[in-house]
């Protein structure tokens, strides 16, 4: 008999009855989640008028709205890989800024999917404070700038002074922030590593930290840039091998 899945415990046959299941009958799952395929064809046995055995799925329909509602890694991981695509096109002005923000929210909904997944108290809370020190402290330091800039302006006299106080002030500040960030961003790819088995997620942390300095540094930009491309291409390989929790 052939039907369709309505939820992960439930198919609707095409004999107009609705038949309960269990996903370890569904031989050809695989690591696919069955909140994903919310829709999709399905070849079943039944054996009374109500169990379903012996499914086979025929004709898969990945449920986009159902990958976004799930906690569960398969989901998690669906929603990080888009997300790092995404934002990988932030380079294009204007609607690659866009783009970006739509894989930043994906991939702050997969660290979520996550959290919820292995039951942890730390890794979304990590994330969010990580997030929330960034964007702060970017716009403090904009501010403290352009703050130290107008008085540049004033203190005529003591030019050399003020420029030097801002300078000082801009560098100490945003060096505070980063390191908190750094901290942060330590804590929460430390966990990734060890839900997922794979030590990537920590080699994308380092080497972004690395690209940071290089691109202050008498490397240039153009070093610290590859870099960033190495670190991205590492955290894309980790979650694609994300597909079960080592543990909880």
């Amino acid at each position: 008999m052939q039907g369709k899945i309505l939820s992960p415990q439930l198919i609707s046959g095409n004999d107009g009855k609705r038949y309960e299941y269990d996903k370890n009958d569904v031989v050809n799952l695989g690591d696919k989640d069955l909140a994903m395929l919310t829709g999709s064809q399905v070849d079943f046995v039944s054996f009374d008028e109500r169990v379903a055995k012996s499914i086979y799925i025929i004709n898969e329909n990945v449920n986009v709205s159902s990958i976004l509602s799930a906690d569960s890694i398969s989901s998690a991981r669906a929603k990080a890989l888009w997300g790092l695509g995404l934002q990988f096109f932030n380079f294009i002005p204007y609607i690659g800024q866009i783009i970006a923000i739509v894989g930043f929210v994906l991939y702050s909904m997969a660290i979520y999917s996550v959290s919820k997944a292995a039951a942890s108290k730390s890794l979304f809370k990590n994330y969010i404070i990580a997030v929330i020190i960034s964007f702060l402290g970017v716009f403090l330091v904009f501010m403290l700038a352009l703050i130290f800039g107008v008085s540049m302006g004033v203190l005529a006299n003591n030019e050399d002074v003020g420029i030097g106080a801002s300078m000082i002030a801009v560098l100490l500040l945003g060096g505070i922030i980063a390191l908190i960030v750094a901290i942060y961003g330590y804590k929460i790819h430390a966990e990734l590593a060890g839900l997922s088995g794979s030590s990537l997620f920590l080699w994308a942390f380092w080497i972004n930290v690395v690209s940071v300095i290089l691109c202050l540094s008498v490397f240039g930009i153009f070093v610290g840039f590859a870099g960033f491309i190495i670190a991205w291409v590492l955290l894309f390989v980790a979650w694609w091998g994300f597909k079960k929790l080592e543990k909880s």
